[in-house]
Formats: C-alpha cells, structure tokens, sequence
C-alpha cells in the first residue's frame, strides 16, 4: 500500500526504518529552503518599503532622467520623491495622474530642474565634487475641486488675496485657511491680490476687513494656465479681403485649466519653440493643427502656473514709482527702454516685468471664452467696451470712474470687478516684443536698450524678419495677432476678423509691438488690437505690469 504525505511525497509502507528516516531528512531540508527563501523574500520586501531612496529600479530611473549629466553617470543618481510633503511607499507618480511637481531637492551641490510636460528631471548641474546625488521630488496633489486643476493662485510675500464687491469695495480673504470663496472662473469671477503701499507696509489687516483704496499701492489679477484649441492657425492664408469674417468675434474660445503641458498626442500638440528660446516661436506651428489644444506659451517662459497681471494700466505715485490703481492718469511718454527697466525693477523677487505679446494674448483668450465674456448657453460673446475718457484715466467705462459704477463693468474682461481694465482704449500699451534684424539680432531701433539690460529671453518675445506689413504669418500663436484673420483695410490701417480691431504687424522702422489702442481713435481700439511702434516715447504711449514666480 502506498500512502501521500505533506510535501508531495509518496511512502511504500515495505520500505524499511532507515529509509523512512532518510525521506524524513530530506523533507526537513526541502522546508528549510523553502522557509528560507520565503524570509529572504519578506526582509528584502521590507528594505524597499522602509527605504524611500530604493524605490526604484534602473529602468525607472533612466525613464525619469533626461538629457546629459555632467561628470557623473545617470546611474550615480538615486530618486526619492514626496506627495504634499509626506515620504510615501507608493510607485513614482506619473503624468496624469493627478500631480504636478513643486520642487526638486539635490544634496551635496547639486541642481536640477523638473519638466511637466515631458514629465522628467533636466537641467541636472553639480559643482564637480559629487560623485553620487540623490535628489528628492517634491509633489503636490493638482486641487480639481475650483475647476483650475492645479493652477489655482499663487501668492507670495507682500500679495494679499482680496474681493473686490460689486460696490468697489476691497475686502481681505482669509486665502490660508483654503477659503476659495474668493475666485471662481466658471462664475467669471477672477482672482484678485493688492500690494500695500510702502507706508502700509506694516498695517495688519483682518480677515474680511475692508482695506482703505488709499494703502493700497497696486492690483494684480491672476491668469491660470491653460491650453486653448486653435482655431485658426492661418500658415500662408494672409489675403486682404473686402471684409472681415464677423462669425470668428461671436465665438468662443476653447480653453482647458491645467499646468501639464501638452504634447504631440492625439487632439493636440506641443508648443512650437524656436531653439534654445523658451518662447513660442514667430512662424512655426510645429505639429499643431486646427482643433488642437496647445499650451499657451505665455506660462512657458518662466514655467509658471500662472500670471498675476496689472489690473490696471500703470500709473505713478507721488514719488514717480509704478502704482497700478484705478481712476489714475496712465503713465505716458514713456520709452520701451524706460517702460522696460522701470516694470523689470518694480518687484524683482516677483520676476515683474514688461508684459509681453504672448501674455496680452493669453489675456485676451481668456476673455474670448465662457470665462470672460462669452456666454456659455447662448453661445455669443460681447465686445470689452472701450475707455474712451479723456485724459487717458484708468478703470473707465466710457466717462465714468471705476468706482462710480455698478455690478455691469462693461470695459472689464469679465464684465465684472474682478476683470482687468484698460485693455480697449485708454493709452497703446507698449510690449517687451520685438522684430529681429536680417542676422538675427535683436532690432532696438529708438529705444536704446542693449544687452546689458535686455538679456534675458524669458522677458521678451521676437518675430522674424520681414519688411512687408502685411506678413502676419510671423505671430507666435497664441500672442493674438495672426490668428485673428482674414484681415481687410480701413483707411490706411488694417483691421482684423475679431471686433475689427487694429492689425498692423511690425516692420524695420517699427519693429515694437503695442496693443489695445487708444481713446479717440473711433471704433479700432480693443482687446485684440495690435499695432506697431519705433520704441521712443509717445504722448498716447503706457504700459502694464506682469509678475510671473
């Protein structure tokens, strides 16, 4: 009779004593190794959840590195990563799933940046000592409850959160204990933030306290990242036509909140970039293609999350430094040269800034969308109505004062108190955009900047050479000039298909960029308004200040 034992093995009750004994012994070993290997298994499985800095294999380390490290191997570089500040034994976050990257922490020396659109470690920089880093990534859950998806408003040191009620009145938000009362973009509602003036600097003002307009020394309104579908992208389709296509300014622009940037996927396309420049680049589409969503290239520059924009055009205070308040005298006859410098040194920590082509362009999108001024059910859009006060004051509607009104802010981007003002009318705004030479160097004409000072590419945007006016094929999509054909003439101008706005391009005696037009000059000036300029000062000049950090 044979009998089956534990263990898979088969005794013959014939067998004699010392071959029981025998098969005894080898199942005894065949437990051990088997018991062995199941502990060996559990210590190493516990070394990889107790040690953050061991979570990661060969192959996901080279899947998150990118490009060349100087003086050491990519192998010499362990990863360890955090989720809202906490060491975590879950797998390597991975793009689109709900995170974006706040900061990359290296030891001994060592630097790096982190992409989130090609979702990887770059820019990996060390001072030649180190010959093993470890680098920390710091993630952050994207908050999808406002609608924003991670690009909620970020506020820095001296910025205070404020609403501003339908009244003008501005109140303080209690913005740290997560009260998100104070923005909602599907409501039109956009976030609003003061700087006190510098005598106020000390004032402590309470949570839902009334702020007096005399401490306050500027405005700003956060602009949330965001990819927008193109619409038009226009390559070699620049003719003059007899008219404009009216049916482009009643819709919509079509606009996502997100700070991952696009790729060349399915239904949309990564921002064309000219090399080594962080820009869209003048010309280029890249693969993008009608119907695409691209990233907007105005958050790329600094890789923000968002702009904090000048609610107003910027005026001066007594002492003649930049305040940006309502119901002031725009500050004129100013050069791209002065315009520049005063708004690069107004807040230097805040990286503020003359503000560009492609940040009045993403402005302007958003405007043109349910978020700004079209309507969602009715599917129309209303046209910013101009400030055309005299004595170019800031904050109008038509002739009356910014806090003489009601709720209905008609030359508001939101028709609302929580939009920016100025942008149709008032004074040309002078931008930090310029057409190059022949040879590719900057074209400075009258303004007299040079290198020392504008040297930096995240500070300004450039067009490619041409000396016909009518090449509108040189935008940057996005920066709302080329995109808003066909365009058709008017006198000796050209208007374009969006609220027959000006269109002029630049050309070699006026290589600047300036946008909005200007109060007196009929019905041309507006949002999408773009016109050119030497770069000197002119009476009927200002400009508007940009923070991106």
């Amino acid at each position: 009779m044979k009998i089956v034992v534990w263990g898979g093995g088969i005794l013959d009750n014939n067998k004699k004593p010392e071959d029981l004994k025998r098969f005894n012994k080898h199942r005894k070993q065949k437990q051990i190794i088997i018991g062995s290997i199941i502990a060996i298994i559990a210590i190493i499985g516990g070394i990889s959840l107790y040690r953050s800095f061991a979570m990661y294999e060969e192959k996901q380390t080279f899947d998150v590195l990118k490009g060349t490290v100087p003086d050491f191997s990519t192998k010499d570089i362990t990863l360890a990563f955090t989720i809202d500040g906490e060491t975590t034994n879950t797998k390597f976050p991975n793009k689109g799933e709900g995170y974006i990257v706040e900061e990359v922490d290296c030891e001994d020396n060592v630097t790096a940046d982190w992409n989130n659109g090609s979702w990887s470690l770059e820019n990996i920089k060390t001072d030649g000592t180190a010959k093993k880093v470890k680098c920390t990534v710091k993630f952050k859950t994207i908050d999808t409850t406002s609608g924003l998806n991670g690009a909620e408003p970020v506020l820095e040191d001296g910025m205070i959160p404020v609403k501003i009620g339908d009244n003008g009145v501005v109140t303080k938000v209690d913005a740290e204990n997560q009260d998100k009362s104070w923005y909602d973009y599907d409501a039109k509602q956009w976030a609003n933030a003061v700087i006190l003036t510098e005598e106020a600097q000390n004032k402590e003002y309470a949570n839902n306290a009334e702020i007096s307009e005399t401490d306050i020394e500027s405005y700003f309104v956060w602009i949330p990242k965001f990819s927008y579908q193109l619409f038009d992208e226009n390559m070699g389709k620049y003719v003059i036509t007899t008219g404009t296509d009216s049916e482009k300014q009643n819709k919509a622009i079509n606009i996502r909140f997100g700070v991952i940037n696009t790729e060349d996927v399915e239904g949309e396309c990564k921002t064309p970039m000219l090399p080594n420049r962080v820009q869209g680049a003048s010309g280029e589409i890249g693969h993008c293609e009608v119907g695409d969503y691209m990233t907007h290239p105005a958050f790329l520059a600094f890789d923000t999350t968002g702009l904090w924009v000048g609610k107003f055009e910027t005026s001066k205070n007594d002492n003649s430094n930049i305040q940006i308040k309502p119901n002031q005298t725009s500050w004129r006859s100013i050069s791209i040269k002065d315009s520049f410098e005063k708004s690069y040194n107004y807040r230097t920590s805040l990286q503020s800034h003359l503000m560009k082509n492609t940040e009045w362009g993403a402005v302007a999108y958003l405007t043109q969308s349910i978020y700004g001024r079209c309507d969602k059910e009715k599917s129309t859009c209303t046209e910013v109505t101009i400030n055309s006060k005299s004595g170019y004051m800031t904050g109008y509607t038509n002739n009356k004062a910014y806090d003489m009104l009601d709720s209905e802010q008609l030359a508001s981007t939101t028709g609302n108190y929580s939009g920016i003002y100025d942008m149709s009318g008032g004074a040309w705004e002078l931008m930090a955009s310029v057409m190059l030479n022949t040879d590719g160097t900057k074209r400075y004409s009258s303004s007299g900047l040079n290198d020392n000072v504008f040297n930096d590419p995240r500070y300004y945007d450039v067009y490619s050479y041409n000396a016909d006016s009518t090449r509108w094929d040189r935008r940057i999509l996005g920066d709302a000039t080329g995109e808003m054909g066909p365009f058709a003439t008017s006198g000796s101008d050209y208007i374009s298909s969006m609220w027959s706005d000006y269109a002029n391009f630049v050309f070699p005696t006026y290589p600047w960029f300036k946008r909005g037009g200007r109060n007196g000059n009929g019905t041309m000036p507006g949002v999408f308004a773009f016109e050119r300029d030497s770069g000197g000062s002119n009476d009927y000049d200002t400009f508007r200040v940009v923070l991106a950090f």
